[in-house]
């Protein structure tokens, strides 16, 4: 009963310095929300006097001074033990009431901006199933209290309730706290070189066309003379040759992939996985220190990423989907390892799954699903644009020759790569074109699975079969309908007898 004793069994507030932090952080809105329309207040109004702008912006900094200090009297939180929820007060005007039931926490995540550091606190975070935001944040913590209610919180009941367990729980942790994985500068860096550099490139060039056009409409509110014209920038840019014109697109690619190795590394520095008896903890971050938590009993898909310079440089990306973690739609709050290499992979699945997955059996779509998307991402494009513009095939057929060269080269791939594995546990999709997916999960996990045919594959004996987890779905079609009628069949029992356990 000692852990009674502990402050988090009564109201308290945030440490006394998140009172400066919430001031930064509401001169921060300010800033941000209102910036443009400060900057032509005063390019507009050269009249106004000095002792205007003093008064304004004391005005201004006092209101967000008594703001930040209500802000943080007004802010409680604390854990009630006899409902077993954490409990937090907050708002000034408009008081709200958050509880979240301690069973329902997702994860506890503990993070150091660059800001905080200069204070010495934390800030944690609480994620709550099927909600794509974090349900709580405190924003001033020391390190201390941090770590101790992020420990309690995910502490499972059963080992509160048993001592032995709970002893065991401390040795084993501090065991593998002695020996924590550090993924390696080396590697974190060959990752950020290796990988998303389309996304990159594309993000550099939109960066540019959205740098010009602000830039346009800048010069057209001040109403400067000198505006820029597109229709010259695009026949200037024609103007180029081929090789110049090339020797450009190399470059944006080139410095794409620059920046995308440095954020990488700035994001990921020291990236360190500390394994406990219920979780892995992962801590990252140059000027941003993250700590993230992976409860194992709560992995439903662990998706490893791969690509074909990476398999040479013996790393990968591996994803972790927990409950209520949809990787489409929660992309950022989606735990991931950079970087890894193949033996400290087989390590941590096999730290999860207690042994790494192999398989026996695989399907393979049909045919068939070359010639459905070569209709859909060739034929159709092709056919409605010559109904639209039918000069583009005669002006442009070189090109029109590259587009069905290259979308039937990556339809061709994408089909080579697509294969559905299985085992008596486990089960793997495997897609993609350059970047190889291989999403595993385990049978007894699965919610649901459900095989679907059109009438116009029966005669094919073609189907397609979606596994539904509670960290999103995943499909595949074009497989032996017959075979998918087994591997269903398998699921339910499986699903099934995993229940009545």
């Amino acid at each position: 009963m000692e852990e009674k004793l502990n402050s988090f069994f009564q109201p308290q507030r945030q440490s006394k310095t998140g009172i400066v932090l919430l001031f930064l952080y509401n001169v921060g809105l300010v800033v941000k929300n209102l910036w443009v329309f400060i900057i032509f207040y005063f390019v507009k109004n050269k009249d106004i006097e000095l002792w205007m702008i003093i008064i304004s912006v004391i005005a201004v900094l006092l209101i967000l001074i008594v703001s930040a200090i209500l802000q943080y009297y007004h802010f409680k939180y604390y854990i009630d033990d006899e409902n077993d929820e954490f409990v937090i007060h907050q708002g000034i005007i408009n008081t709200s009431v958050t509880k979240i039931k301690r069973e329902n926490i997702q994860e506890v995540n503990i993070s150091q901006p660059f800001v905080h550091r200069f204070f010495n606190i934390y800030k944690l975070e609480i994620d709550t199933p099927g909600s794509s935001e974090k349900e709580v944040k405190i924003s001033a913590l020391t390190k201390q209290n941090a770590v101790d209610l992020k420990e309690y919180l995910l502490t499972e009941k059963q080992i509160e309730n048993d001592p032995e367990q709970a002893d065991e729980l401390i040795e084993i942790k501090e065991n593998k706290e002695q020996h924590p994985v550090k993924i390696s500068t080396a590697n974190i860096l060959k990752y950020g070189v290796t990988a998303n550099y389309v996304q990159s490139f594309f993000a550099l060039v939109s960066l540019v066309i959205y740098g010009f056009s602000e830039l346009s409409n800048l010069l057209k509110k001040v109403e400067f003379k000198t505006q820029l014209d597109y229709d010259t920038v695009e026949s200037q840019f024609l103007a180029f040759s081929v090789p110049m014109i090339l020797g450009l697109v190399l470059i944006v690619i080139i410095v794409g992939i620059i920046i995308n190795a440095v954020r990488t590394l700035i994001k990921f520095f020291n990236f360190t996985i500390t394994e406990n008896r219920q979780s892995f903890s992962f801590e990252y971050g140059l000027f941003n220190t993250r700590n993230s938590i992976v409860n194992k009993s709560k992995v439903q898909v662990i998706n490893e990423t791969q690509n074909w310079i990476q398999k040479k440089l013996n790393i990968s990306y591996v994803k972790f989907l927990q409950i209520g973690k949809n990787e489409e739609q929660d992309e950022k709050n989606v735990a991931a390892v950079p970087g890894i290499s193949n033996s400290e992979k087989v390590q941590l699945l096999s730290a999860i799954w207690e042994e790494n997955p192999t398989f026996a059996n695989f399907l393979k779509p049909n045919f068939r699903l070359v010639l459905v998307n070569t209709f859909e991402w060739i034929c159709v494009p092709l056919i409605l644009v010559f109904l639209i513009e039918k000069d583009i095939f005669i002006n442009y057929w070189f090109l029109v020759l590259i587009y069905i060269v290259l979308v039937e080269l990556l339809i061709f791939i994408s089909f080579r790569n697509l294969k559905l594995f299985y085992s008596e546990r486990f089960i793997r999709l495997k897609s993609g074109i350059w970047d190889i997916n291989h999403k595993t999960f385990e049978v007894e996990k699965l919610q649901t699975v459900k095989i679907s045919q059109y009438f116009w594959q029966r005669k094919t004996n073609l189907g397609s079969i979606t596994f539904y987890t509670s960290a999103g779905r995943f499909k595949i079609v074009a497989l032996d309908f017959l075979k998918l009628k087994k591997l269903l069949n398998y699921c339910i029992y499986k699903i099934e007898n995993s229940k009545n356990n």
